[in-house]
């Protein structure tokens, strides 16, 4: 049951993204991703304890049914105000204070906790987004960055997801071709013009077809800016030589730390994930 247990842990934190935003449309849709973390989780129980039911079923009678097979929730009337605000938020528009949205995140977070460790035996804090990943590749380069973060390597750590981040984003090479960067070599043939100094023009330019590229694909993908930006101020420049080995260079003027490498790998994370759709 670990897929569906990654699956709400992913659905909780995305709500908890929202339920940061002051606005009550950002509450609404926290509140919805709260709602969905929960369900998914109801219905893993449901499949862990083989209850037989029809898939239309809905979120409230699977509750009761997993309670009628012997299963304590003691967080169920909680739940059960939680789907109330959602349908009212989903099917009749009422919008929610922010304080609302806090609240539901701390009932889907007691759940989600205390369901992954009776049940399924699992710590969800310790359940790794990373497999959610199909591709090998990155997978690996992440869970080495997990792994990194894990011992305190925070600089070996943002290497790993650096290199993460330019497998993925070459995956989509097919519909936005990555930039020759043998445009650069222009610049030698100007330097040995007569009393031109310091100019490198091409090299300006490749730089920038390379950010362009990089906003195409996030805009294709529809990648939160702020997540884009956040990685382009963060991650260090990596290229791959002829012979496949890795090179990074860190010109980062920054301390990293715990919280800066995880929110690195959850960007890349769901990078990924939206790869998967169209690669």
């Amino acid at each position: 049951m670990i897929p569906q247990l990654l699956l709400a842990k992913r659905q909780f934190l995305e709500g908890m993204a929202y339920a940061k935003r002051p606005d009550p449309v950002s509450c609404g849709i926290a509140i919805s991703l709260f709602q969905d973390a929960a369900e998914t989780l109801v219905w893993a129980l449901i499949k862990a304890r083989s209850i037989s039911l029809k898939d239309s079923s809905v979120f409230t009678k699977n509750l009761e049914l997993l309670q009628k097979d012997g299963l304590a929730i003691p967080e169920a009337p909680r739940l059960l105000e939680l789907n109330k605000a959602r349908v009212g938020f989903k099917h009749y528009g009422n919008l929610p204070a922010p304080d609302e949205a806090r609240k539901y995140q701390s009932y889907v977070e007691d759940f989600l906790r205390s369901a992954a460790a009776t049940q399924f035996g699992q710590d969800i804090d310790q359940l790794s987004l990373v497999d959610l990943v199909a591709f090998d590749d990155v997978r690996g380069n992440l869970k080495l960055a997990e792994a990194h973060v894990a011992k305190g390597d925070f600089t070996e750590a943002v290497r790993e997801a650096s290199i993460a981040k330019v497998i993925l984003f070459a995956k989509l090479a097919q519909h936005i071709p990555k930039v020759d960067h043998s445009l650069v070599d222009a610049d030698r043939l100007i330097a040995r013009a007569p009393g031109v100094r310091g100019l490198r023009p091409f090299s300006y330019v490749a730089q920038y077809l390379d950010m362009l590229r990089d906003l195409s694909i996030i805009s294709l993908l529809r990648v939160p800016l702020d997540d884009y930006a956040f990685l382009n101020a963060t991650l260090f420049h990596a290229n791959q030589s002829m012979a496949g080995i890795w090179q990074t260079v860190n010109t980062r003027r920054m301390t990293y730390d715990e919280a800066t490498c995880k929110r690195q790998i959850r960007c890349l994370v769901d990078i990924s994930i939206r790869i998967e759709g169209v690669a």
